[in-house]
């Protein structure tokens, strides 16, 4: 039987997630190893294959699509660990990355730091070179100025070199031969060009993509190589794809040439997991997924996720559209300790995969999120990773109690319950920042929980924001893994041909486009995919004349832009800005900047699993634990149940705890507990567990 493959990096966590032609689906969890991210790939390849009974060789020559999504490149950018780079910028333009946008969220507060660079001001080189916005040469390029640059580079060690010129994403041709020149004088230093990277307006943008792509690249191409060169070795058959912050996959080589789109690849899957789920739910979803280190949260409303071209990694623009992810250190590692204030804190750092949470035995003294959990009992030792590893409940309380306990005066249950309220509350905080700081009331979505440990949090979170229903996927501890096995392949280029509404060139605006068609569908039919299975959209950035930031828009046509066309978009443009701004100015002509094309590959639709309804209504439970209640703030007596032996039909209330091998969901008095066809659970909230919610904030207050 024939199956995808996804693989997801994470900073505790591997994850795999297998889906079968026939819908059906096998997860697996391996511990991620930081200092060779692919022996953990390799580790945790041959657990599955050996949980299938079969081995790698023959996994990996069943698999028809395999795709990779790595957290290298933002660890890389977090960390401030990349090597070594240089820039050549057009003369006079040395100080585009200092200078910015003017700083304007800080520009009036002396105190606040200015952002470190990425690259040191010394190794900042200016070429005399110049074109005007029309594509006319001003200034030749002066090829010594760059051997001299590239003899400066040799002598300080660079190990990659970005070119920013002004003005290349009309003209490049000074790029292009200045990167012809550094390549004969540094053939082993990869060089990257602004204009292939992002070839739009604002030079700061630009600049900081580049040399962002730059800095991550020698580390990311080193690694996809080796990665690319394992799988194949092994027996896979196609090139492995790379899940990009765009929220579709490309290969290898694709990714090299813009290396800034492996940023966030990882959680930029979530809401292709989500979209599926969407189409059994369909309703908008806001998708939380809790892993070992972070929280991602995303929005999925009206079938797409939201898409932004404002985000930034360590405070630098990465330029490109990307799907719109909030992150925080707040996952199953994250560390609880006491502020100099004696206030009780919850992340961003994390214990990782090693040393780990106390409770793993593995040398870790401080107490995490997971020692919480496992000391209020809502995580059972024996029950984590479906038995593969025992949690030690003795050092989860023994940590909690020196670090967090014992300083604030309270007894361990009450500091683990502390420790929860903390966190929970910074993970609300984050899902408001993409609902209702953004207009959008969360009482209208349905939560949906992804992450190994997203489950033990989700319906506090949901009771805190109003939400009335929380799905928690069958493959909710592998979520990007499984959004993976569910993405298309996408290509997102573009173009900058300006427009003006009222005198409109349309002859460049067609050609541009099609030559960018043309170049999308060549590598998508390069890539396999038959013309029916190739997919085009196109879009253009338009602003109201004066204006400094553009909205993206849709372009309906499909042929050539013709003047009615145009009327269209500004339709479309003045409706877009009236929606997002409460007016809009329809007298007056729009300018357009960026062309864009989206290019699918489309995969055919995942199928889902479904079982037959058995009409029971009460599964047996398991067993029973004590677990702590933070309504009446003591344990409670609570009923377990096998999350693999629940089926479809069947309902249960709660309190309960449903434990399955990669995941764990608490389930709070006054809740019940739905099992959806293709087993996922649908969790319904009562009125009473929201104003429980408020009693436990109350108490916190306390």
């Amino acid at each position: 039987m024939r199956h995808r493959i996804g693989i997801d990096i994470g900073g505790t966590f591997t994850d795999f997630t297998l889906l079968r032609d026939d819908g059906s689906v096998f997860l697996w969890k391996q511990d991620s190893t930081p200092d060779r991210p692919v022996e953990a790939i390799e580790t945790g390849l041959t657990s599955v294959a050996k949980e299938l009974d079969t081995d790698v060789q023959a996994l990996l020559d069943d698999a028809e699509l395999l795709v990779h999504g790595t957290t290298i490149a933002t660890n890389t950018l977090i960390q401030r660990n990349g090597p070594r780079v240089g820039l050549l910028c057009t003369e006079g333009f040395r100080d585009v990355l200092f200078f910015r946008n003017g700083y304007k969220p800080h520009r009036f507060d002396i105190h606040h730091p200015h952002p470190q660079d990425f690259v040191d001001r010394w190794l900042r080189l200016s070429i005399p070179e110049r074109f005007n916005h029309h594509g006319h040469e001003l200034v030749p390029l002066d090829e010594d100025a760059v051997r001299r640059a590239a003899a400066s580079f040799r002598e300080a060690d660079v190990k990659a070199v970005a070119i920013a010129f002004l003005w290349s994403m009309v003209r490049p041709d000074h790029e292009l031969r200045a990167a012809e020149i550094l390549g004969e004088e540094l053939p082993d230093v990869p060089v990257v060009c602004s204009h292939v990277v992002l070839p739009e307006i604002r030079e700061w943008q630009r600049t900081s993509a580049t040399v962002l792509s730059a800095y991550i690249l020698p580390g990311i191409a080193e690694y996809l190589r080796e990665f690319e060169a394992e799988m194949g070795e092994r027996g896979l058959d196609s090139p492995p794809l790379i899940m990009q912050i765009t929220g579709g996959c490309a290969r290898v080589d694709d990714i090299i040439k813009r290396p800034v789109s492996l940023l966030a690849s990882g959680p930029a899957a979530a809401p292709a997991a989500a979209l599926h789920y969407a189409r059994g739910v369909g309703e908008d979803l806001i998708t939380v997924d809790m892993g070992g280190t972070s929280l991602d949260v995303c929005v999925i409303s009206g079938g797409t996720a939201n898409m932004s071209r404002e985000v930034e990694v360590e405070d630098q623009p990465i330029g490109i559209p990307a799907v719109e992810c909030h992150s925080i250190g707040a996952g199953g590692g994250s560390i609880a300790w006491i502020d100099q204030g004696g206030a009780l804190r919850v992340g961003p750092r994390s214990a990782g995969a090693k040393p780990g949470p106390a409770s793993y035995g593995l040398g870790g003294e401080e107490p995490t999120i997971t020692d919480a959990n496992v000391a209020l009992g809502y995580l059972q030792p024996e029950a984590f990773l479906g038995g593969r590893r025992a949690l030690r409940d003795d050092l989860a309380e023994e940590a909690i109690a020196k670090q967090v306990a014992e300083p604030l005066g309270l007894s361990v249950p009450a500091a683990a319950a502390g420790i929860i309220r903390v966190v929970n509350a910074n993970m609300v905080a984050a899902i408001r920042v993409m609902s209702v700081e953004r207009g959008a009331d969360p009482r209208r979505f349905t939560l949906v929980s992804g992450g190994g440990a997203g489950g033990l949090h989700a319906a506090a979170l949901a009771a805190e924001l109003g939400i009335r229903k929380v799905l928690v996927p069958a493959e909710a501890g592998t979520f990007c893994a499984f959004g993976m096995t569910v993405t298309d392949v996408r290509h997102d280029l573009a173009a900058a041909v300006h427009l003006v509404s009222g005198r409109p060139e349309l002859d460049r605006v067609n050609e541009a486009l099609a030559q960018l068609e043309r170049e999308a569908r060549e590598r998508l039919s390069e890539e396999g995919f038959s013309d029916d299975q190739i997919a085009i959209e196109r879009y253009v950035d338009a602003r109201y004349p004066g204006q400094v930031y553009e909205i993206t828009v849709p372009v309906a046509a499909t042929g050539e832009i013709g003047p009615q066309d145009l009327r269209q978009i500004e339709s479309a443009f003045h409706d877009a800005h009236e929606r997002q701004f409460t007016y809009s100015r329809r007298n007056l002509e729009i300018e357009c900047l960026h062309w864009r094309v989206v290019a699918f590959g489309r995969l055919p639709l995942a199928p889902s699993q479904e079982a037959e309804r058995t009409g029971e209504s009460a599964p047996d439970p398991t067993g029973t634990v004590e677990c702590y209640d933070p309504a009446v703030q003591e344990f409670i007596e609570t009923p377990t149940y096998d999350g693999a032996a629940l089926v479809p039909g069947g309902s249960l209330e709660g309190p309960a705890i449903v434990q399955s091998s990669t995941t764990t969901v608490l389930v709070p008095r006054g809740a019940t507990v739905e099992v959806r066809a293709d087993r996922n659970l649908m969790m319904h909230l009562s009125a009473t567990n929201v104003e429980q919610q408020v009693v436990v904030q109350s108490h916190a207050a306390v």
